[in-house]
């Protein structure tokens, strides 16, 4: 399992939502793997709101439809232990 990425300045409801898209992604994951082999995708409210092949890619398509990809779960769909930790931006 691999991509958390809460901004820095996550709410407890932000978190706790955060903690339900990555449940969500732990119990689809076979079936995202089957769906998405080697792609990012994003997850929000427990939904797949995007992916893309390249992370920059998805980043791009999030942003031009407006979802709020700071909140969102950003994950590489594969079955290699990627470890990534992305952050909400430059301090």
């Amino acid at each position: 399992m691999s991509v958390t990425r809460p901004a820095a300045s996550a709410s407890d409801a932000d978190l706790q939502q955060l903690d339900r898209d990555t449940q969500y992604y732990a119990a689809h994951r076979p079936e995202l793997l089957r769906r998405y082999p080697n792609m990012w995708v994003a997850i929000y409210n427990q939904q797949v709101v995007g992916a893309a092949q390249e992370a920059e890619q998805l980043l791009s398509d999030l942003e031009a439809r407006g979802v709020a990809m700071e909140k969102a779960l950003i994950q590489r769909v594969s079955d290699e232990d990627d470890l990534l930790i992305l952050t909400g931006g430059s301090r």
